[in-house]
């Protein structure tokens, strides 16, 4: 069975828009000169195989404006399973990495980490709070300030939980 005047004309743009002639964002030829360049006299035969490939996502159209790419790729050669299950296997990466622990073990029983750590956390606490009341003199409602205060307060936190550990 031989395809149809405008299913030809649809093929042969999409092969046009698919060896980037037209590249995604550009215009098709308007339907009178699509019409002479195919030979077809009448304007619904080139609407018909636009409206093909309407269907199949590779162009949008808009009266007044004309065609334009939008996909170089038909749905009609979308392989959807495979698609659907690359997509799955990421989103599921994606949720155990988000969902993963984010936490580090450190051997408190190393003495020279245990020093090391409470050590910078100590003289980081003191620096911000130091930092905190400079800014406090020169600007009562700093909030950068109260922001290095809270973080001062986690670090000593922190440091209890350390000390208590060991």
């Amino acid at each position: 069975m031989s395809k149809s005047r405008y299913q030809e004309i649809a093929d042969a743009l999409r092969e046009r828009i698919q060896a980037g002639e037209w590249p995604v964002g550009s215009k098709l030829p308007g339907i009178s000169t699509l019409q002479e360049e195919y030979g077809v006299p009448g304007l619904n035969t080139i609407r018909a195989a636009q409206q093909l490939l309407v269907e199949e996502g590779m162009i949008v159209t808009k009266q007044g404006v004309g065609a334009t790419v939008v996909s170089t790729t038909s749905l009609r050669q979308v392989d959807v399973l495979h698609l659907l299950r690359t997509a799955r296997g990421a989103v599921v990466t994606a949720i155990a990495a988000l969902e993963a622990p984010k936490r580090i073990t450190l051997d408190l029983n190393d003495a020279d980490l245990s020093f090391v750590v409470t050590d910078a956390l100590s003289e980081w606490a003191s620096r911000q709070r130091h930092e905190a009341q400079d800014e406090l003199a020169d600007d009562p409602q700093d909030t950068t300030a109260a922001s290095r205060l809270r973080q001062a307060e986690i670090a000593d936190a922190l440091l209890a939980r350390i000390e208590a550990a060991l």
